[in-house]
């Protein structure tokens, strides 16, 4: 299931993603695998949902200085407006795969404002024994490209069982990654009214229509300065901030830290991740990945 030859380097990790079935396209943007020899930490940015599976070893994640128990098999991770802490406490492998908010509301009965910065079983959706014959089915694949059909299989034959979302998900997913000034204007770019969109945005994305502004706001300028951290900061930030201290408050509001602290720490996952999303999706970041209609 995975290579038994620690990476080199002083903190062995190995990062892969591996690319959906054409089928899953607008429903599932990525699967990706950490494999670490060591404890290994990161911060988790805000987005969207992921289903994830611990192959091996053990994960933790810590939220605003709180323990989050993980699940030591399957987990739904809801959407989330905050960073956390999340890493491995030694050799272990993480598989996980990438929900877009149009997948949330066609694979799982729950509002994702239920589970928003949250961590479930995933047997508490989907039925314990269908979740157990995924697990077993994944811990018997091969190799990676066994892994991503077993996954392939399972979301293809939800997708195919079960009725089709509201498709005003996918127009305000896409609407999300444009600059919008306001509630208002978002609204009127996806035909609703301002409580309708608000119960959407709550069903498929997790929070507010005003939160989930701030947080686009941020992210689009989080992947551009990521790669150009020698230019400065204020030709880079979003249209919609008024400024750098703006963009610099929010930076603490959604990470926790200063930008000059966090990108000035490791980030061994993150940054890997994103480099291999990128080269997969153009865009490293998961919540700005387009919807399909």
């Amino acid at each position: 299931m995975t290579n038994e030859i620690p990476p080199s380097g002083p903190a062995p990790l190995a990062v892969r993603f591996l690319r959906p079935a054409a089928a899953l396209s607008g429903l599932i943007d990525a699967y990706y695998i950490l494999d670490a020899w060591t404890a290994v930490s990161d911060q988790l940015l805000a987005g969207p949902g992921n289903v994830r599976f611990s192959l091996a070893g053990e994960w933790r994640m810590h939220a605003d200085g709180v323990h989050v128990p993980t699940p030591q098999q399957s987990a739904l991770f809801g959407p989330t407006d905050r960073a956390a802490t999340f890493g491995s406490t030694g050799r272990a492998v993480m598989l996980g795969a990438g929900l877009t908010p149009v997948a949330w509301t066609k694979f799982f009965d729950v509002d994702a404002a239920d589970l928003s910065n949250g961590v479930r079983e995933l047997s508490d959706f989907v039925g314990v024994k269908d979740a157990g014959r995924l697990y077993a089915a994944l811990m018997a694949a091969p190799d990676d490209v066994g892994i991503a059909a077993v996954l392939d299989a399972w979301f293809i034959a939800r997708d195919r069982d079960r009725p089709d979302p509201d498709p005003r998900i996918a127009v305000l997913a896409r609407e999300l990654l444009q600059p919008h000034a306001d509630v208002t204007s978002l609204a009127a770019a996806v035909g609703v009214s301002e409580r309708t969109l608000d119960r959407l945005c709550r069903r498929g994305f997790g929070f507010t229509p005003k939160q989930l502004l701030r947080q686009k706001r941020f992210l689009r300028t989080l992947e551009r300065v990521r790669g150009v951290l020698d230019q400065p900061l204020s030709g880079l930030i979003d249209d919609g901030y008024f400024d750098q201290a703006h963009f610099n408050r929010d930076f603490r509001q959604f990470m926790g830290l200063t930008p000059t602290a966090y990108f000035n720490s490791p980030r061994e996952i993150m940054r890997r991740s994103a480099d291999l999303r990128r080269e997969l999706n153009g865009l490293g970041l998961q919540g700005l990945h387009p919807q399909a209609g």
